[in-house]
């Protein structure tokens, strides 16, 4: 494709995408070629294409307008969108849903699918609603191994998300109760609590172990992997002092360990579940950003209680996740190959979280990381989030929505030029 092909063609989808607005101004010619890194001709080559297919229009003391037919915008609205073609246009992808393809062996993993598929058998009866058993056991030694967590197979639930597993616990639950949780909670997570009817009671991080001495709560929420205002590990101290003060007033924890096997940057350690003597933690673990947001796989730890409550309703739930890829992530799990994975991807994660730090505090000072998400966040109050994004969008970089003034990058996905190249390209766009 020539250059103004695609100087053509990016205008063009965002006009009909409604980026750009009928009325609206284009920038000049000049500011065009800043903009694409192009020259003043092709520039121009761009814009006399657009107005003879009817998209813009010149203006005298104006400059270029947006000029579509809005019939022809509706009916374009109208279609299907289309994200192949979306994700054709970016270049730089620094969402928080992004994820390093390049890291995982789809062939591996395309071999244990077809075994499984081979096994005629196994796929012309259900699931077990708990989690195939196979797939069970090989959790069991993982989340020993990475995490140290206490389970048998027996204790633990297979489901395709945290969400839909944290739906069958709060099932499990007598209707009136208080759960406790950070300020910062996710709200998906809030959202669960709210929709069963529970009290929720948000606390300061910085307060937890003192307002817990006082507040009574019947559970209490925990992203250890991601706490505090810093978004970091739980620290021993303070995942000692939960475990008794859960202990001494009668509370049970909801242990969230979000990627809490992914530790690039900080030193492992061992989950809450792991550390409490007491079986007083359900634990739930997932692998979407582990191998690929796809593979809808997560699982939860019961302890003894629960497990009672649960198996005494079995029959009232069904499987929420694929029997097919449970049976080969097993597989997966049992010849080695989630290890070494995971040992690729902490020094891959590792080296790219350089690259966007010695980047990010050149140009920006109070950076917040967050380990678990792959991603630094900068305060942005000068900006305009409207103007960031339809300027971004331009330059085919993908950015999350702007939240309280924070800019939110993921390195996940970027091989290291990319990487290179978009920050860079991103940090003089917020330095104009």
């Amino acid at each position: 494709m020539k250059k103004y092909e695609f100087v053509y063609e990016k205008l063009k989808q965002d006009i009909l995408a409604g980026y750009l607005k009928r009325g609206e101004v284009l920038p000049s010619i000049r500011q065009s070629t800043e903009l694409f890194g192009v020259s003043k001709t092709t520039i121009e080559h761009a814009y006399d294409r657009l107005i003879l297919d009817g998209y813009i229009k010149s203006l005298p003391q104006k400059g270029y307008v947006v000029d579509i037919n809005p019939h022809r915008l509706a009916h374009y609205q109208m279609q299907p969108a289309s994200n192949e073609n979306q994700d054709m246009r970016i270049k730089y992808d620094f969402r928080l849903n992004s994820v390093s393809l390049e890291a995982f062996d789809l062939k591996i993993w395309k071999r244990y699918m077809k075994e499984v598929f081979q096994d005629t058998k196994a796929m012309a009866t259900y699931g077990d609603a708990q989690g195939e058993k196979r797939l069970r056991f090989a959790l069991s030694d993982y989340a020993y191994h990475q995490r140290g967590v206490l389970s048998l197979e027996e204790n633990i639930l297979v489901g395709s998300s945290f969400q839909t597993l944290l739906y069958q616990f709060c099932s499990l639950c007598p209707k009136s109760l208080t759960i406790g949780m950070e300020e910062h909670v996710d709200s998906q997570v809030l959202y669960v609590f709210r929709s069963f009817g529970f009290k929720c009671v948000l606390f300061n991080s910085y307060s937890l172990i003192e307002d817990l001495e006082t507040i009574e709560v019947d559970l209490l929420y925990i992203n250890s992997s991601c706490f505090g205002p810093d978004f970091s590990y739980l620290d021993r101290e303070t995942r000692d002092a939960l475990i008794d003060i859960s202990y001494r007033r009668k509370f049970l924890i909801l242990e969230d360990d979000y990627n809490g096997e992914l530790n690039y940057r900080s030193k492992p350690r061992h989950s809450l579940q792991g550390a409490s003597p007491y079986d007083n933690v359900i634990y739930f673990g997932s692998f979407s950003r582990l191998l690929l947001p796809s593979l809808r796989l997560s699982y939860m730890v019961l302890n003894r209680a629960y497990l009672q409550r649960y198996l005494a309703n079995k029959e009232k739930f069904g499987p929420t996740s694929s029997k097919f890829e449970q049976l080969a992530l097993a597989r997966y799990m049992e010849d080695g190959h989630m290890e070494k994975h995971l040992r690729k991807l902490k020094k891959e994660y590792a080296f790219k979280e350089q690259i966007t730090r010695r980047i990010l505090e050149k140009n920006f000072s109070n950076l917040i990381f967050k380990e678990v998400y792959f991603c630094y966040c900068i305060q942005i109050p000068h900006i305009d989030p409207n103007a960031l994004m339809k300027t971004c969008c331009w330059q085919e970089i993908a950015l999350d929505p702007i939240e309280n003034q924070t800019l939110s990058l993921s390195f996940a996905s970027l091989k290291q030029n990319d990487l290179i190249e978009g920050l860079g390209l991103l940090v003089k766009i917020l330095k104009r």
